[in-house]
């Protein structure tokens, strides 16, 4: 083949075209899209996870910048407020399923229906979008971290203590508790969350284990305070009042309990499947076992999902270029790296039928429970965030001794009504 040699006017132009096309490439600062990326933290790795796809993804999408916000969880919903009111609205955010109402309800949420093709929603596990993403047929958002709750129990102090199987009801907790409690001065039966995210929630899997519920069906009255969570926290209280638990739960959150069961101190406790991973990293000797979670007259499991949602304050502009970088970010490779990194289930149905979840004996089993037709979501309503607040206080004074579980309850119920007295419906 002859090699064409060209005039120097064309070559000139040729040269001029390709510069220019390398120019509009890298496509120059002021004409880039910039959409804000909130996520809340889970771990120490969640920040540098989060700074490794969003450069992958900046590298293919040259004219869009994501803008990382990471805020803990205690101050989370406060710092997107601040953003809110300062006219630099999140575009992007995975919040807690709790706090979707609140931003319904104030019309800072924008429905994703209209972004979903049926080749996208068919990607999720059908149940995370069925009944964890929807409000009165809208999806109001996407599954991003999702966990479910199981029974965690020490397999060596079960040995030492002559018991040979975890309990299923409350009444074998309770003696189960006391045989690991006699085992030593240092050595708690079973664990109770009294501090921070999930008070409520540890509350509830014995009120919904006793066949109750935390409002009424329609999400206008607090339910909590009938003869079923009355049963339930007396429980939860009759265990602490015989020392079967570890001192002051008022002050234990999540990652002290964790850290008792990492330590060989803890009998048992109830927690989402983050803590096989920290086994796994800081006591990969520790031979432990999963169980569902004792129950009285109904067996219970919590599935539990944030969500990440789109806010209507941005442009349409910002929108399609956050959708764009939704559609990134969900592909399997970094949807399974952040499952394992973080202790917490896929959403996806294609990653969680990958062997590193399948294979794995505790994710299995997480998943499985997440699959059970024991599996609920905590009810929402437009003042959930202020009504777990309410509860947990509650629950923390009696904790404290300085309520009756009997007054906790009906301080917490008096507290809730009057919370959803400013709402007529639930969201």
């Amino acid at each position: 083949m002859k090699t064409r040699h060209l005039s120097n006017v064309p070559r000139a132009l040729l040269i001029i075209g390709i510069l220019a096309a390398l120019l509009s490439a890298c496509a120059p600062q002021d004409q880039r899209q910039e959409i804000n990326f909130v996520f809340m933290k889970t771990s120490e790795l969640t920040e540098p996870y989060w700074q490794d796809v969003i450069g992958k993804f900046e590298s293919e999408n040259p004219n869009i910048k994501v803008n990382l916000y990471i805020f803990d969880w205690g101050v989370g919903d406060q710092e997107i407020q601040k953003m809110i009111d300062a006219g630099n609205p999140p575009t992007l955010a995975r919040v807690a399923t709790r706090w979707v109402p609140t931003y319904m309800a104030a019309g800072l949420l924008e429905t994703v229906d209209k972004y979903i093709t049926d080749e996208f929603r068919s990607q999720f596990i059908p149940v995370l979008m069925n009944e964890g993403s929807q409000y009165d047929g809208l999806t109001f958002g996407l599954p991003i971290t999702v966990t479910s709750r199981a029974m965690y129990y020490n397999k060596e102090l079960f040995t030492k203590a002559g018991i040979s199987e975890p309990p299923t009801t409350w009444e074998d907790l309770k003696k189960d508790a006391v045989a690991i409690r006699a085992l030593g001065p240092d050595i708690y039966g079973f664990g109770i969350q009294g501090k921070d995210v999930d008070t409520s929630t540890y509350f509830y899997y014995f009120l919904w284990g006793n066949g109750g519920d935390v409002l009424t069906a329609d999400g206008t009255r607090p339910a909590f305070n009938g003869e079923e969570g009355q049963a339930a926290l007396n429980f939860i209280h009759g265990m602490m009042d015989e020392g079967l638990t570890q001192p002051d739960p008022a002050l234990t959150d999540r990652n002290a309990l964790m850290d008792l069961f990492r330590d060989g101190r803890l009998g048992m406790v109830i927690t989402p499947p983050m803590l096989s991973t920290k086994l796994a990293k800081e006591a990969p000797a520790l031979n432990y076992g999963l169980a569902p979670i004792p129950y009285n007259t109904d067996p219970i499991t919590i599935a539990a999902q944030d969500s990440l949602i789109l806010f209507k304050q941005s442009t349409d502009a910002q929108k399609e270029a956050a959708w764009k970088f939704i559609n990134f970010l969900y592909q399997d490779e970094y949807r399974l790296k952040y499952a394992l990194m973080e202790g917490v289930l896929p959403e996806k149905v294609s990653v969680a039928e990958k062997p590193e979840i399948t294979e794995n004996p505790s994710t299995a089993f997480f998943m499985n429970q997440l699959y059970s037709p024991s599996a609920r979501f905590e009810q929402v309503n437009v003042r959930s965030v202020d009504i777990a607040t309410a509860v947990a206080e509650a629950l923390q004074a009696t904790y404290r001794g300085e309520m009756s579980p009997a007054d906790a309850l009906k301080e917490a119920e008096t507290q809730v009504l009057r919370i959803l007295s400013y709402s007529a419906t639930s969201w």
